[in-house]
């Protein structure tokens, strides 16, 4: 090759190279102008009012995914709009795709030098575990957003009310209410200094119905009600959309405190009232509860109402037989929907992973998305099965199992006991009975008797294995069933049971020790091991209760 020729391909090569570095430069000054467009155009989008119909939700939805799928954002821009998906989902009643698309907004918003708004996700969770009462997950929600900036320096007026809000509700929480109100005070300040006319209305009503709280907490009555009085008949609570958005924040606490007030009125006049009186006060107590739960069942805000009608029992209990059985009737029926509600938002989960993994997929090529849409068919199919599976198996699991403690109940027990003595095997049992449990049902109800019994179930079940098993025997009394490689351990599963129930906490007396008496038997074949087990209960109960007493080679062994 001469020299001209190679000095021909040495020009076409840099020329080339060059190229490439222009479009390159070309193409990163185009996304650059192209996210200073887009920041400025969604600024303006961000910033509308969020008011949408039912029949719009889906279109803004479509519209922000197209944005986010073709459009160049900033980190910023990403966070803000993922978030503003969020809100829309949480409107729509779908929970699972609002918390996870409050995830995305935060992965972006972290990446980004916004730190304001990366409080407000955080402040977005907690308030979302506030709403499914795990208030140990909302504290740790909002520990993050101070990791991130310390309250007193956000700049955005919005999330800094917000955020004190927050503080104040948490307070309220801790019982401090003195700090809850003068956060919630320090919240409507900041309000006070916005002009948007966007959110300062809304805030406001937030902030009053919150302080509200505090005034009925703190038997401020007449202070309370000038706070609900304020708010009573607005806009928010009787217009379709707005009603649908304040929901969470505003419209289900406002009522929840409109039942707390009319009972602690009552409670508060009882005994200035006769008994005529009393129950048409109590009546009126009811009507306000009514409302509450017809707002709850409609919009499903099951947790809020069973805290609500716990605490009126706890705290203002009602005189009425009546009343105490139809709240009894009401704690049954909402403990068996959030049990199945459960069930429900773990199959949506599925749902809603199936549904991102195609559309993520499809993104790439054709045949990946046929490859999704025969994986959908198979896992429907496989669904189908197992829904048909699971229908006998729960049929089944019905007849044996006790509906409060979730164990095994006397007759699935006397049937392993008698195969256990059909195999000839070592085999234990283990005796169980909760001490003076009447007294307990006489003293605090068979509402918290019933607590008792659900947590002893609960102890219970954290103790099985393959070759532990679990009943309930009747009343206060409880057994296990220890196979033969269990049988080693059989006294360190009754100490460790007695144990962990002594040092259980409770909230309808935070005083209140509960102990058990346990015995202890094993044998085999045609021993009596029952008999015996029972033996060493009794003894366990006639000599102190609170203790473990073992039979062994025709010897009580007391421990």
């Amino acid at each position: 090759m001469d020299k001209t020729l190679a000095r021909k391909w040495i020009i076409s090569a840099f020329l080339f190279i060059a190229a490439l570095f222009v479009m390159q430069f070309l193409y990163y000054a185009q996304v650059r102008l192209e996210k200073k467009n887009n920041h400025e155009k969604l600024r303006e989008y961000i910033n509308q009012d969020l008011v949408f119909s039912w029949e719009t939700m889906d279109d803004e939805l479509a519209k922000i995914n197209e944005m986010i799928n073709n459009r160049h954002f900033s980190n910023e821009d990403l966070g803000r709009l993922y978030e503003k998906a969020s809100l829309i989902y949480m409107q729509k009643g779908e929970t699972m795709s609002y918390y996870r698309y409050l995830g995305y907004a935060l992965y972006y918003l972290e990446q980004s030098e916004d730190k304001d708004y990366t409080v407000n996700i955080y402040l977005d969770l907690a308030n979302f575990f506030l709403n499914n009462y795990t208030e140990d997950s909302a504290r740790k929600m909002i520990a993050e957003a101070k990791k991130v900036e310390a309250f007193e320096n956000i700049e955005d007026i919005q999330i800094k009310s917000y955020a004190y809000r927050m503080l104040g509700i948490m307070a309220i929480l801790d019982e401090d209410y003195e700090a809850a109100e003068n956060y919630l005070k320090e919240s409507q300040k900041i309000v006070d200094t916005s002009h948007t006319n966007i959110y300062e209305e809304t805030y406001s009503a937030i902030n009053d119905t919150w302080l509200a709280r505090v005034y009925v907490d703190t038997g401020r009555y007449e202070e309370c009600q000038e706070k609900l009085d304020k708010w009573d008949g607005h806009d928010m609570f009787t217009t379709d959309v707005y009603r649908q958005i304040m929901l969470r924040d505003l419209i289900v606490p406002y009522y929840q405190i409109k039942c707390y007030l009319s009972a602690a009125e009552t409670l508060k006049d009882s005994d200035k009232l006769s008994k005529e009186e009393l129950e048409q006060r109590e009546v009126e107590v009811g009507e306000h509860l009514d409302q509450f739960i017809e707002l709850c069942e409609e919009n499903g805000y099951q947790k809020a109402e069973l805290s609500t009608i716990l605490r009126l029992q706890t705290d203002y209990p009602p005189t009425s037989d009546e009343v105490r059985f139809r709240l009894y009737g009401i704690l049954n029926r909402l403990y068996t929907d959030l049990f199945d509600n459960q069930n429900i938002s773990y199959s949506n989960v599925i749902d809603n992973m199936v549904s991102d993994s195609k559309a993520e997929m499809t993104r790439d090529e054709q045949y990946r998305r046929q490859y999704v849409k025969r994986l959908q068919i198979i896992i429907g199919s496989m669904i189908v099965v197992g829904i048909i599976i699971l229908i006998f198996i729960i049929l089944l699991l019905n007849s044996r199992i006790d509906a409060l403690t979730r164990l095994f109940n006397r007759k699935t027990f006397n049937h392993d006991y008698n195969r256990a003595k059909r195999r000839n095997q070592i085999f234990s049992i283990i005796m169980v009975d909760i001490d003076d449990f009447k007294q307990i049902n006489d003293s605090y109800g068979h509402i918290n008797g019933d607590i008792v019994l659900g947590r002893m179930g609960q102890l219970m079940q954290r103790e099985i294995t393959a070759d532990v098993h679990c009943y309930r025997y009747g009343g206060e009394e409880f057994v296990l069933l220890l196979d033969k490689k269990a049988v080693p351990y059989t006294e360190a599963v009754a100490n460790r049971l007695r144990l962990y129930m002594e040092q259980q906490t409770w909230m309808f007396a935070e005083d209140q020790k509960i102990t058990l008496s346990i015995g202890v038997a094993t044998g085999s074949g045609k021993d009596d091991v029952l008999k015996n087990a029972d033996d060493s209960l009794y003894f366990s109960k006639e000599n102190g209760k609170n203790r473990v007493t073992v039979y062994e080679k025709n010897k009580i062994l007391s421990h």
